[in-house]
């Protein structure tokens, strides 16, 4: 599954095969693959010219970042478009209509990347796969107030499914990641971004190397172990807990630790009960984290989650916390999204499992321990009915500052409506497998319970409109 793909024409998708233990891998393999025996061809599913707001995105996406600015807009930027490329796009989601709109682009195309917002209201956009289908290292400064990507300091190693953590102290903390395409070699460097200087330095276990070729010395700061495709979590006392993820080949792990904001190093932290990446980790209001679903280390797709104690710095899986009521999600679920709401819940919604991408969402109650699902459950009673508007995976989401959460993009596998099917098909070699990215985005309302289209929401702004 990690092998180069010579063709678009002869990839032959298969749905059980696509959706195995390391889906976004095969994905990643996919389109690097794509693109290079499409260099000189541009799918065009977006439209061209400036368009009434209809409260589709603007450009379909997956493996994208959404941050929320100062202002109550959310930054969606970068992802895999549906042109087939690592897209430098970038839209701004307006809360209060439901719009998409342009925004400036990434001063260069990236998926698999990371966004931060800093302290004084800017974005940092850092690592990810570039158009070339290769890692990059690049990073670039987003400003809201003049709509524009600037380039700042290039990190210390080309990196994707890296993770980034704004620090107290203001600056951010990069950890982990794979280092090249293709074939997965994740590794256990760190690096701390300066927004002061705008430059990366080596972050937590620093050593000095001499590199012959340059005749100079520099310096690399190290984790404990290699982690990519792995969540990294502030915690309330200002430390990060790295959690889970590939080794270096890829292979999902329990292996834990954390770093250390006073002293810049990672010390260690009990395993999780279960081997996971992809999964999702979540800082509830008491403090611990939730971690829930994600992929084992035999591929299997996990519905087990478990909390993290900073105290104890151990792992407890949720039945065994919660001895009369604690539960399992309803299904397994990776690259799901998981949004704190402001009552203490939190929202888990789409991903992929076992039987494909999901459109079902659940709410974990912290003082219980238990999974609900939204919309109760399907017609046979073993997993929660659907309650999205969408099938979506690898989606962005963002809690609103109207406490309503804003779930966009993604990808799937199930037939829809395609904006340029023909397209479609020929990036998937006319296979008989729909692979859908999706420009549709919806809002979870937690006072209502229920999902409902951004169009919606738009069309009650603007009046109806059509693509």
């Amino acid at each position: 599954m990690e092998a180069g793909v010579s063709s678009g024409r002869a990839l032959g998708l298969n749905l059980r095969a696509t959706i195995c233990a390391i889906v976004s891998t095969c994905l990643i393999a996919i389109l690097i693959g794509v693109s290079r025996a499409n260099a000189q061809k541009t799918y065009q599913f977006a439209p061209a010219a400036p368009r009434q707001p209809t409260g589709d995105l603007v450009d379909s996406r997956f493996a994208a970042t959404a941050t929320l600015l100062p202002n109550g807009q959310v930054l969606i930027a970068g992802g895999v478009a549906s042109e087939n490329s690592y897209t430098a796009s970038a839209e701004l989601y307006d809360p209060n209509t439901g719009a998409f709109m342009r925004t400036g682009s990434l001063s260069s195309g990236r998926a698999y990347h990371t966004a931060t917002l800093l302290k004084d209201g800017r974005v940092l956009i850092a690592g990810g796969i570039g158009v070339d289908g290769q890692p990059v290292a690049s990073a670039e400064i987003y400003d809201p107030s003049s709509g524009k990507f600037s380039v700042t300091g290039t990190m210390l190693q080309a990196r994707y499914n890296l993770a980034a953590t704004l620090l107290p102290n203001g600056k951010v903390l990069m950890t982990g990641g794979d280092t090249t395409a293709l074939t997965t070699t994740n590794t256990a460097t760190a690096e701390l971004y300066d927004p002061a200087t705008g430059s990366f330095t080596g972050g937590g276990n620093v050593t000095r190397f001499y590199d012959p070729s340059t005749d100079k010395f520099y310096y690399r700061g190290k984790m404990l172990a290699v982690h990519g495709k792995h969540t990294a979590t502030l915690l309330q006392d200002g430390n990060v807990l790295i959690a889970g993820g590939g080794d270096a080949t890829g292979t999902a792990q329990a292996a834990t630790e954390v770093y250390d904001s006073a002293s810049g190093k990672f010390v260690p932290a009990g395993p999780m009960n279960f081997a996971r990446q992809q999964h999702r980790a979540t800082l509830l209001a008491n403090g611990s984290v939730l971690i829930t679903g994600g992929v084992d280390d035999h591929g299997q797709v996990l519905a087990t989650a478990e909390l993290f104690n900073p105290a104890t710095r151990k792992f407890t899986l949720t039945t065994v916390a919660f001895p009369a009521n604690g539960t399992n999600m309803s299904q397994g679920r990776y690259e799901h999204t998981a949004a704190l709401l402001p009552n203490g819940q939190v929202l888990i919604a789409g991903g992929g499992g076992g039987n494909g991408t999901s459109n079902t969402a659940e709410l974990y109650d912290p003082s219980r321990g238990t999974f609900t699902c939204i919309g109760g459950k399907n017609s046979i009673g073993t997993q929660c009915a659907g309650s999205m508007n969408d099938y979506r995976s690898d989606a962005v989401d963002t809690l609103l500052p109207n406490s309503e959460v804003l779930i966009a993009g993604g990808y799937n596998f199930h037939l829809g409506t395609a904006h340029n099917l023909a397209a479609a098909q020929e990036i998937t070699g006319g296979a008989s497998v729909p692979f859908n990215v999706l420009w549709t985005a919806e809002v979870y309302n937690p006072t209502a319970g229920r999902f409902v289209s951004t169009v919606s929401i738009a069309h009650a702004h603007f009046g109806a409109a059509t693509h």
